[in-house]
């Protein structure tokens, strides 16, 4: 992995290799392990790498050959390395002898701008052609490595982080107030716009070329809800999907260290923990797992339908494996605030989920201790592998097929004694209803879950944003109304993917994180299958669980309930009133912070610290767990992009 930056005057004026020293030193964090920068003339580019391969020790860039005539940085992994180089037709001598930065140097040469659909795995490629002065950049159709860019007068400059472009004279922070509001209101990133002013991204799948003064964008890589795939029996269904699982991991089991996994009790972590054990057992290599769980002692209640200790299921999927530590990670007596600051300077934004930083980082450390490269996740399992097929009900019953209903009705049965025929209402019509009256229904059960529950939004600036307009443009429904369009709902998620800054995140800990679960092919497959292989036999998830029936144990695969992260966040909370009421403080003493956040409803909030039986409720996790540490976050966010005005 690596982290890139560059600076290029289109009018031909030389670059200041000092400005391109401070873009380097900026990223340095991303990458301790080699930097180096190289500049000709009105060209700057610079690379900072974190190791994590084989290949990365052979890492040479920034590359640049004059009788090619391009120049090239590139951050991330390839994974058809293979495959790639039968295309290029390099050999195996030569190719044991390339890092992953090369083939790419060497398939840019080829293909150009179309290079990128020919790569598979995480990436971001900045390419200056100087014959046509033209620069363009790209990323991976999942967003997995980031890359801003700006662009002013004759020059374009680009980094992996917006931090980097700061350094550039002229440049400063300036928040960009509709990217702010549509975080603060969970409406996904639209466009290239960023949380700055003048600084923008390069989206998943996209490339953005700068040639003669013009600037030219294009996807070239989108995910198709139409596409379908029939395959001959229920069993094809498993064995192929078997097939792009393993490859999947695989795939991503590349690494010049140690290997850990996170690892819960859900079924896309132990998925990909157990895979990966398999695999790296054959290779006689261990597997580090580690799994967050609440203080020593926590037992108090969580809500229907979750578990607090998710230890049970990931000690019982551990020890079916010889090759596997399993590691129970706790948290102490840390508070949400007390790395928040740290993790928005990495970040350069505000995190979303700011009660699961310290097992998020306390895991990451441990394993940087322990000389560990890579960590396994299953963040994006919800969009492959464990999509559960609950639309399937609501697109059947669209299509009046009331005999295949029926059916399904009969075998859920089989699984869930509790089932009748009324339970079937909710999820057969339910995403059927015009939104207006399933919002009206959720407020006459007491449960709606509109805007002001979840977003700390002054609603003063809610209305001079048009936030309802901003919504509908979005195609963002802040009801959370069920779909019937399950593959279109996927899609249309995955299509908006911004997983980039985290994993650079990652990077200042040593540590790459790698994802089976956003594997292009796999996901691909994953969204081809038809809906009726998710949801069969009384069992929802029922690919996954055929697949993974003989290798996970009944703990996961038979538990009824959902892991609960940061069980005791309540107890985070009241260590953090004290360290709240302070940060409140300065968000009211600042300059525009009481604009953009509702300080009064979290003031209040504060005040109304609840009992301890209060704390149950859903109401209570969306006021505090949600509300508040997501609007204190925010508000972190603005105090740090504002600091130079301070």
């Amino acid at each position: 992995m690596s982290a890139i930056a560059g600076l290029i005057h289109l009018d031909g004026s030389t670059v200041d290799r000092d400005t391109l020293q401070r873009m380097q030193t900026l990223l340095t964090p991303y990458g301790r392990d080699a930097q180096h920068s190289w500049h000709l003339q009105n060209v700057g580019l610079t690379r900072t790498l974190l190791r994590t391969t084989s290949e990365d020790s052979l890492d040479q860039q920034p590359l640049w050959r004059g009788a090619e005539k391009l120049a090239l940085v590139f951050d991330g992994r390839i994974d058809n390395r293979d495959e790639l180089c039968e295309k290029l037709e390099i050999g195996t001598e030569q190719a044991a002898l390339m890092a992953d930065s090369e083939l790419v140097y060497q398939a840019c040469l080829r293909w150009e701008t179309e290079a990128p659909k020919h790569l598979l795995g995480d990436f971001a490629i900045a390419c200056w052609q100087p014959q046509r002065q033209r620069l363009w950049l790209a990323r991976d159709p999942l967003g997995m490595r980031p890359l801003y860019w700006h662009q002013r007068d004759d020059l374009v400059a680009f980094a992996t982080m917006p931090k980097a472009l700061f350094a550039i004279p002229g440049l400063t922070k300036v928040i960009s107030e509709e990217q702010l509001h549509d975080y603060i209101c969970l409406i996904p990133m639209l466009g290239s716009e960023t949380f700055y002013k003048d600084v923008y991204r390069i989206e998943a799948g996209q490339v953005v070329a700068f040639e003669n003064g013009e600037r030219e964008a294009h996807y070239y890589h989108r995910f198709d809800p139409d596409h379908e795939i029939q395959l001959e029996s229920d069993e094809a269904y498993v064995d192929a999907f078997r097939y792009q699982l393993e490859q999947a991991v695989n795939r991503r089991l590349r690494s010049n260290g140690p290997i850990g996994a996170e690892l819960s009790s859900g079924l896309d972590s132990s998925t990909v923990t157990a895979t990966a054990a398999k695999l790296l057992a054959k290779q006689k290599q261990p597997l580090t797992a580690y799994t967050a769980v609440p203080r020593e002692g926590f037992n108090d209640a969580v809500q229907d339908g979750r578990h607090a200790d998710e230890s049970i299921g990931a000690k019982a999927l551990a020890q079916r494996f010889e090759n596997v530590e399993h590691i129970l990670v706790r948290t102490g007596d840390e508070t949400p605030l007390d790395q928040l600051q740290e993790i928005v300077e990495m970040l350069d934004r505000a995190p979303l989920n700011a009660c699961n930083l310290a097992w998020w980082i306390a895991i990451r450390k441990d394993a940087a201790q322990r000389s560990i490269k890579v960590l396994l996740t299953g963040t994006m399992g919800n969009f492959s592998i464990s999509y559960d097929g609950y639309p399937y009900l609501a697109w059947l019953t669209r299509k009046g097929q009331w005999l295949r209903l029926y059916k399904i009705y009969k075998e859920l049965k089989q699984h869930r004694r509790s089932i009748r025929l009324r339970t079937m209402v909710r999820p057969c019509l339910v995403p059927l209803l015009p939104n207006f009256i399933w919002r009206f229904r959720e407020a006459t059960r007491g449960r709606a879950l509109g805007l002001k529950k979840y977003a700390a939004i002054n609603p003063a600036w809610s209305k001079q944003m048009s936030t309802q307009k901003r919504l509908k443009q979005a195609d963002f429904d802040p009801s959370f109304q069920p779909t019937w369009q399950g593959r279109q709902q996927r899609v249309q998620a995955l299509n908006k993917m911004e997983n980039g800054d985290y994993n650079a995140l990652a990077n200042t800990y040593g540590i790459e994180m790698r994802d089976p679960t956003a594997d292009l092919r796999l996901i691909e497959f994953c969204l081809a299958v038809p809906e009726s292989q998710y949801l069969g036999n009384g069992q929802f998830k029922w690919l996954l669980r055929r697949a993974m029936k003989d290798v996970l144990p009944p703990e996961i695969l038979n538990i009824k309930t959902r892991g609960l992260q940061s069980a005791d966040w309540h107890e985070q909370i009241d260590r953090a009133v004290p360290q709240i009421r302070e940060e409140l403080e300065k968000l009211k003493a600042h300059g525009s912070a009481s604009g953009y956040l509702d300080l009064q409803s979290l003031e209040k909030a504060l005040d109304d610290w609840p009992n301890q039986e209060d704390l149950n409720s859903k109401e209570a996790e969306l006021r505090y767990r949600t509300r508040m540490l997501r609007g204190l976050s925010v508000g972190r966010f603005i105090r740090y992009a504002d600091e130079q005005n301070e």
